[in-house]
């Protein structure tokens, strides 16, 4: 069983992603807020295209909230189970409702760029994001999908935080999401992307079921040229 946080070192990353597997039951013991946020802070140091950071994460603690957002994750015991479970959702909209103007904020108050170089980025997002998928010279991205892949980069993050703190952690994909917008007051212009469930396991961890091997899924230079 893993040990609560603090009481040893933290692990490495090549060790985290070693020991890591998907946890099927949780012990209903709390994520102390320090952890939580060191958590939290991983993720939103992610790396993301244009720095617009489509992403926003519901943090669902509350018992009541947590039965409620499990019968929406296709009744799963493990979403009421853990005492923490993070909903990452992608913004559809935020860029036109404030994002970039805080992304030009930032960049100003960082010393990042010039007032040419601010003017250059407004005019290339929003020429890049309100044309269609596959306009602007072809270059223009379906948003959606843009926007889930950054999600994504930060939720992950948040993950092998979590871990390398000594926590277990179950990424999940079962849900419906109106029900999850629903139970948790999301807009509907905001995608629900993930769900990840963070605390200690109950009982033995799962097997290692086994990986691919890397010349299998990996090719050199170009696609099925195996990699030494």
């Amino acid at each position: 069983m893993t040990q609560p946080s603090g009481s040893s070192p933290e692990k490495t990353l090549s060790q985290a992603t070693k020991d890591r597997r998907a946890t099927p039951s949780f012990l209903p013991d709390p994520v102390p807020e320090n952890d939580l946020k060191k958590i939290l802070d991983a993720g939103l140091s992610a790396p993301s295209a244009y720095n617009l950071q489509p992403w926003r994460f519901v943090v669902v603690r509350d018992a009541e909230q947590r039965a409620r957002l499990r019968q929406a994750a296709m009744k799963q015991p493990k979403v009421e189970e853990a005492p923490v479970v993070i909903v990452a959702c992608a913004d559809l909209e935020g860029w036109r409702r404030g994002d970039l103007d805080e992304v030009i904020r930032l960049a100003q108050h960082n010393g990042y760029g010039d007032e040419a170089r601010y003017a250059s980025t407004r005019k290339n997002i929003s020429s890049l994001f309100d044309s269609a998928p596959g306009a602007a010279g072809g270059l223009a991205p379906d948003f959606a999908v843009w926007a889930n892949r950054q999600t994504m980069i930060a939720f992950t993050t948040m993950m092998w935080m979590a871990e390398v703190l000594g926590y277990d952690t179950a990424p999940m994909e079962g849900f419906y999401e109106d029900q999850v917008k629903a139970a948790l007051g999301i807009p509907a212009h905001v995608r629900v992307v993930a769900l990840l469930a963070i605390g200690h396991r109950k009982g033995e961890d799962k097997l290692f079921a086994g990986r691919f091997a890397m010349q299998r899924t990996v090719f050199a230079e170009k696609w099925g040229n195996p990699i030494p």
